[in-house]
């Protein structure tokens, strides 16, 4: 007899030890009958891992979703597509098969929190009516072996999930009421009804709201560097071939000048707003930091190559989370104001009229307009949002360039996998050349060398805010490289975050911690009282945002679990039980924490995990999900018999 290794890193053991038991487990294995199911979907950039995650808890894969267990797997090497099946340590395969079935869909943060709002499955779909699709696969979303589990819309909503913090207000708009009720999968799009109703989230029914962040996630820049048939790259800044990062270093102020559309071509030579280490404005052209092994700076190409900025169309957590790091470090690069970096990274000052956006999606080979409601000197940023449009809407607004059109017109990509895809497109000319110069922002998991796939995207390393500070401004300098986006640099930029004290779900908004004057952070270090770190007043900042610890990432932020304080449990009993042993093993194994980091990912800190076991997944804490028979925890203030269905 043999127990899953990872209860030893468990702390809210009295929910899981019924995940002890004997096997010794064949490789990629299929399901056996289900006996119960946990149901989930949302955020696409933790799609991935959640499917292999929800396989390794119950030590079976689904169906055809590309997964094995084996011997093989080092979440340290990575090795993209295995599921930890050593004889010793993490070994989801010692473990027979619990019978509790995940299934989770990707359909984009927005989708996800659509759906949990109303408590409502059939919201679980991607873009916005009328266009609307299923899933994304990957990652598998169905079990096709179980007849229960086969079938599209899920039975109901166990968790929705999301890159950004639910809004402050839980209401759900754009909402699709279906009448179909056949197999959805086997369909390409479902037309919709009454598209433009909203609903409130029901605290009353389904006890307060949680949010609950579920990993540390670093945000991978992608570049296709591939030679086109006018120009060939030389990059003098790229990393190590086959590690994280490898592609290319970008400095921040790079990026700030290519997501404001203030350089477009890969061969400009021209200046950008620059940030020296003792606060004022550094003489810098684009081309400087294409240096650091060896080789002096030089154009990346010697004629022109447009940079087609690949971006998410539909609600993204993704985006919200690279419009943060925008949002908060690319401003005070323009120390006099001159290249409008506040107005345009935050929204906060833009006048525009109604503005329309063109989504052109190279994927599908559509077109289609999103519409940005008007502003006038606006008072309220845009940005961070998980509407990308706005960024376009800002960029037009301030400085009279439309980037979604024309020759070189930024590219949009609805999910995760259709940015990736977008970005490391396989077209070629007549003459063979692949079509380089694309850019765009994508989930580890997606990006080489954490995706097995071959048309996997490279990502870029990435200057930190404490490089700066210490004069590490190009690669190479003080013998440093930038940043690679892996779970190590991702923890850096954690380490500074507090466990939030509050239980409301807008008190674990990890976004919202901001740098405070005189404050002690997590990590134990203190911001003055003048909020001076490297020379910038970092006051007011998001911590997530403008990370200034050594080694951090800069653009990371979590994936939320949106859950439910009170679960209606009559058409399955087990519900409540399902969801918090699968919360408490993903939390607090070794083995979930080796799949994440086998995906780019990084598991929570041991401070989260503790709050989070104790508050929300231990009966008797007065906030712990229940169920709604018992009238107790975060059923208390429910009605005996209601709970979300």
């Amino acid at each position: 007899m043999t127990t899953r290794s990872s209860i030893s890193r468990l702390r809210c053991t009295a929910s899981v030890l019924a995940l002890s038991a004997a096997a010794t487990f064949a490789a990629a294995v299929q399901p056996a009958v289900a006996q119960t199911a946990v149901y989930g979907g949302g955020s696409t950039l933790v799609s991935l891992a959640m499917r292999q995650a929800m396989d390794c808890y119950n030590a079976q894969t689904v169906t055809n979703d590309g997964y094995s267990f084996s011997s093989a797997f080092n979440a340290a090497g990575p090795t993209p597509g295995l599921l930890p099946g050593t004889p010793d340590g993490a070994n989801c395969s010692q473990l027979s098969a619990l019978g509790t079935v995940g299934l989770y869909a990707a359909v984009g943060s927005g989708a996800g929190q659509r759906a949990f709002i109303t408590n409502d499955s059939k919201q679980l779909l991607r873009g916005s009516a009328p266009s609307l699709s299923l899933p994304a696969v990957p990652p598998v979303f169905l079990e096709s072996s179980v007849p229960a589990l086969a079938t599209y819309p899920y039975a109901r909503v166990d968790f929705g999930a999301g890159d950004s913090p639910l809004p402050n207000t839980l209401t759900a708009t754009a909402l699709t009421n279906f009448s179909s009720t056949s197999n959805w999968q086997n369909l390409t799009s479902i037309a919709a009804s009454n598209a433009s109703s909203a609903t409130t989230y029901n605290a009353a029914a389904f006890g307060a709201a949680i949010q609950l962040p579920l990993i540390e996630a670093p945000v991978a820049v992608v570049v296709n560097t591939n030679n086109s048939p006018t120009a060939t790259w030389t990059i003098n800044s790229a990393g190590t071939a086959g590690t994280p990062g490898s592609a290319i270093q970008l400095s921040t102020a790079q990026l700030c000048a290519i997501f404001s559309g203030e350089v477009r071509d890969w061969s400009s030579t021209a200046a950008i707003a620059a940030l020296d280490n003792a606060g004022q404005a550094r003489v810098q052209t684009f081309m400087d930091d294409n240096t650091g092994n060896g080789g002096a700076a030089q154009a990346y190409v010697s004629n022109s190559l447009p940079i087609q900025v690949a971006f998410r169309s539909d609600g993204s957590g993704t985006s919200f989370i690279l419009t943060n790091f925008l949002a908060n470090s690319c401003p005070q690069l323009d120390v006099d104001g001159s290249h409008n970096y506040a107005k345009i990274f935050t929204g906060v000052g833009v006048t525009f009229s109604s503005t329309v956006v063109t989504l052109n999606d190279q994927v599908t080979g559509t077109t289609t307009t999103t519409t940005i409601a008007a502003k006038t000197n606006a008072s309220a940023a845009n940005l961070p949002s998980t509407t990308f449009a706005n960024l376009i809407a800002n960029i037009k607004a301030v400085k009279g360039v439309d980037v979604s059109t024309g020759a070189g017109g930024w590219l949009a990509g609805n999910g995760t996998g259709e940015v990736a895809d977008t970005v490391n497109s396989n077209a070629q000319d007549a003459n063979g050349n692949y079509l380089g110069g694309r850019i765009g922002y994508v989930s580890n998991d997606f990006a080489k060398p954490y995706n097995p796939a071959a048309s996997a995207p490279l990502s870029a390393s990435v200057q930190n805010d404490d490089q700066r500070a210490r004069g590490v401004y190009h690669p190479g300098d003080l013998g440093e490289s930038f940043v690679a986006p892996t779970p190590a640099s991702a923890d850096n930029a954690f380490k500074s975050v507090a466990v939030p004290s509050g239980t409301t779900y807008t008190a674990w908004n990890l976004y919202a911690q901001a740098y405070v004057a005189g404050a002690t952070l997590a990590d134990g270090t203190v911001i003055p009282a003048d909020g001076i770190v490297g020379n910038i007043n970092v006051v007011g900042k998001s911590q997530l945002g403008l990370p200034i610890l050594s080694g951090a990432y800069p653009i990371t932020g979590t994936t939320f679990a949106y859950l439910y304080s009170c679960y209606n449990t009559t058409s399955a009993p087990t519900r409540v039980t399902d969801i918090t042993n699968f919360l408490s093993w993903f939390y607090s194994s070794q083995d979930g924490a080796s799949v994440l980091q086998n995906n780019g990912f990084n598991a929570l800190n041991s401070a989260f995990v503790t709050t989070i076991s104790s508050s929300y997944l231990t009966a008797g804490s007065g906030v712990a999900i229940a169920d709604s028979s018992t009238q107790a925890d975060g059923c208390s203030a429910v009605a005996a018999g209601a709970g979300a269905q």
